[in-house]
């Protein structure tokens, strides 16, 4: 039986010829010949809405399809169960499923502020200590959960001293203006809706607790990781592009545009909310120490046993040096 050889100088030519086209350069998984949709989860706040601009920079033959989720543990759970493969959620939710031994890590930040302690507009309260004895609405599993507890601490109070009120952050608005809570500590656009209707006024932004301004980050499953670590590094790219895209002041009307479309506050109110939100994605040795004592506070408070393992929870190896 005859086996075929190839000589060298034809196995040279082909090389150089790929080269030459640009196969050779590109990474494996920009190289798939079949079409890949990538289903991704966010959060109904307005920050997350920089996911409907992946698109602008998918590679070749990707399409992200965009879930929406009430809540950040539904977010998280959704990133677990494999229902998406990517998630923007709080880090709170984050936290609490790495410190339950659940399998999902952080990959990138995906934006800070975006909160604001929200009172009637009839208060009195001049300060966070005057909402002692108050119906206070927060998200159940939110980073606002967590700088609610730091506000208590900082103002030398304990839950007992105020009636928290679970809620989402969809709900809190019109919570305030119907009177069914005294405040809340919520996300945007909420607090700009309250402000511009005159049903409410902002009494603080919270970032001067030790959590400063970190809020929601971007998730994926460690099997995700291991498995396909070329896929993470392209989804890992496009969010940090579209995040980009989003801080750069001259896009700020199509982000809007696109806000309205998917959760309905007006321009007004957008432009309001956009001047109390980043769209900072990197993850940097300050972001890391916040982040560790965040999980010490949730330890602290109960609501975790133990601190999840950061050096496998947060992977910042996929972010840009």
């Amino acid at each position: 039986m005859t086996f075929f050889r190839m000589s060298s100088n034809r196995r040279t030519f082909l090389t150089s010829a790929a080269a030459a086209a640009g196969v050779a350069a590109l990474p494996p998984f920009a190289r798939a010949a079949e079409p890949r949709t990538i289903k991704v989860g966010m959060l109904k706040t307005v920050n997350t809405v920089v996911m409907q601009f992946y698109q602008k920079f998918a590679s070749p033959g990707v399409t992200y399809q965009v879930i929406a989720f009430d809540s950040p543990p539904d977010g998280k759970d959704a990133v677990v169960s494999g229902s998406v493969d990517f998630g923007i959620f709080g880090l709170a939710a984050a936290t609490l499923g790495a410190a339950g031994g659940q399998p999902v890590v952080v990959v990138a930040a995906a934006g800070g502020k975006a909160m604001a302690v929200v009172v009637s507009n009839t208060s009195t309260a001049k300060t966070f200590a005057d909402l002692k004895g108050k119906k206070v609405g927060v998200q159940r599993g939110s980073t606002q959960e967590v700088v609610l507890n730091e506000l208590l601490k900082m103002n030398a109070m304990t839950p007992a001293d105020i009636q928290e009120v679970r809620m989402s952050f969809g709900d809190m608005a019109n919570a305030l203006a119907a009177g069914n809570v005294d405040a809340y500590v919520g996300s945007e656009p909420g607090p700009s809706i309250n402000v511009l209707s005159g049903k409410g006024r902002v009494l603080m932004y919270p970032y001067n607790t030790p959590v400063g301004l970190l809020n929601v980050v971007f998730a994926t499953r460690q099997d995700v990781i291991a498995k396909q670590p070329d896929y993470v590094r392209d989804v890992v790219k496009t969010h940090v592009a579209a995040c980009k895209w989003a801080s750069n002041p001259k896009n700020i009307p199509e982000f809007e545009a696109m806000t309205t479309k998917i959760l309905g506050p007006n321009k007004e109110t957008l432009d309001m909310a956009m001047k109390n939100i980043n769209f900072d994605y990197m993850i940097d040795a300050d972001y890391l120490a916040k982040a560790k004592y965040y999980g010490t506070q949730m330890v602290a408070l109960g609501e975790i046993a133990k601190i999840p393992d950061y050096s496998t929870f947060i992977n910042t190896s996929f972010l840009p040096k």
